[in-house]
């Protein structure tokens, strides 16, 4: 039993470590990640997010999972995660970066058929998108409403297709949720049901700092999640102010019975 421990622990710790120590303080965007591990220790698995401040003003937020559970998916995710951040940090495209991203995945053994989504925010109010094979985008209108982002969709990494970025259009003060498919697989509950839930949740709740709300959307909606959850929540402001400093990430949280 002590051994387990000690296996869960490392666990635990090696998805730190590979996950972001804290997002970058942009100050043009608010912002906040939230990580839950799944209950059982041989059940974790591979969901990673990052967040990039280019230089020309734009951000990026990443969010991907890899297929299957365990220290492989963790090691391959840590390999995804810094792969994208550099390719974040050259690549102004969303469909470029997950092209040269599908080549990288190949080469790596357990990387194929990983799912990932790239979110960029230009600083006006006009952003781009390119998912590979990841649930779509829950944007939440500060206007009133809410629509899934389902454009600009593609296989899952290291799979023959084509990639495509898409573009739309948001007001300041709107809201984006990104997630890991954790937050929404329901064996008793439809994808559209779930989602309508969050959205009401996040419209209520969008006063709050987004690291209230994602916490809340965390606390609400995965407790009962049958693997690991990854929430970003990021509302676009329109210009840069020490006032909109993101907040660290939560660290990696389970509670085993």
């Amino acid at each position: 039993m002590a051994g387990d421990s000690v296996d869960r622990a490392a666990l635990i710790d090696l998805q730190r470590l590979l996950l972001p120590p804290a997002l970058p303080p942009i100050g043009c965007t608010e912002a906040a990640a939230h990580y839950r591990a799944h209950n059982d220790v041989l059940r974790l698995g591979g969901d990673w997010y990052d967040l990039i401040d280019r230089p020309d003003n734009r951000v990026v937020s990443v969010v991907g999972d890899v297929v299957g559970h365990g220290v492989r998916q963790i090691s391959v995710m840590g390999q995804l995660r810094a792969a994208s951040n550099a390719l974040a940090r050259s690549l102004a495209d969303p469909a470029e970066m997950l092209r040269v991203l599908d080549t990288f995945a190949a080469d790596v053994p357990g990387a194929e058929f990983a799912s990932a989504a790239v979110l960029m925010l230009d600083g006006t109010t006009t952003a781009s998108i390119a998912s590979a094979g990841h649930p779509p985008l829950l944007h939440v209108k500060a206007a009133g409403g809410h629509s899934l982002i389902e454009t600009g969709r593609g296989p899952l990494l290291a799979i023959p297709g084509r990639r495509e970025s898409a573009t739309f259009d948001y007001q300041i003060d709107d809201i984006f949720v990104q997630y890991t498919d954790g937050l929404i697989d329901r064996r008793d509950r439809s994808v559209d049901a779930i989602l309508d839930e969050i959205a009401a949740f996040v419209a209520d709740a969008a006063s709050e700092p987004c690291a209230a709300i994602g916490a809340g959307v965390i606390d609400r909606f995965a407790g009962d999640a049958d693997d690991d959850v990854v929430v970003v929540v990021l509302r676009p402001r329109n210009h840069r102010s020490p006032d909109y400093l993101l907040q660290p990430q939560v660290v990696p949280t389970t509670t085993f019975g």
